[in-house]
């Protein structure tokens, strides 16, 4: 489970359903996950958001503009391995996909 917030009183989790008042996003939004040594680097080339590991750990959130669409992104480290959520709406995720793939075709970016 994993639960982040980038709005006062507002709180996403990826997981169980939390106690309490929920309204469910997952008709509204798409999610993406980059991995690896170069996922910061692919992200920057479409984002300003700084992603060092001083100022954007794994845990942290933020909502920034990606590629001009404002997007929530998470840093979600998978064995200490950098990895990050990008949560757009998900009236974008096509236009997502082809953003992502054009920054990391010179990076290796494969999709699993």
């Amino acid at each position: 489970e994993l639960t982040w917030s980038v709005s006062p009183g507002e709180w996403t989790t990826l997981g169980e359903r939390p106690e309490g008042e929920v309204v469910d996003l997952t008709h509204v939004r798409a999610m993406f996950r980059l991995t690896g040594e170069t996922a910061a680097t692919l992200i920057n080339r479409v984002c300003g958001l700084d992603l060092t590991d001083g100022m954007f750990p794994s845990g942290a959130a933020g909502r920034t503009l990606f590629a001009g669409v404002a997007t929530e992104i998470v840093r979600d480290d998978l064995d200490q391995v950098p990895s990050y959520l990008i949560v757009p709406s998900s009236s974008y995720k096509r236009y997502f996909l082809e953003v992502i793939s054009d920054a990391g075709a010179d990076l290796g970016l494969t999709r699993a």
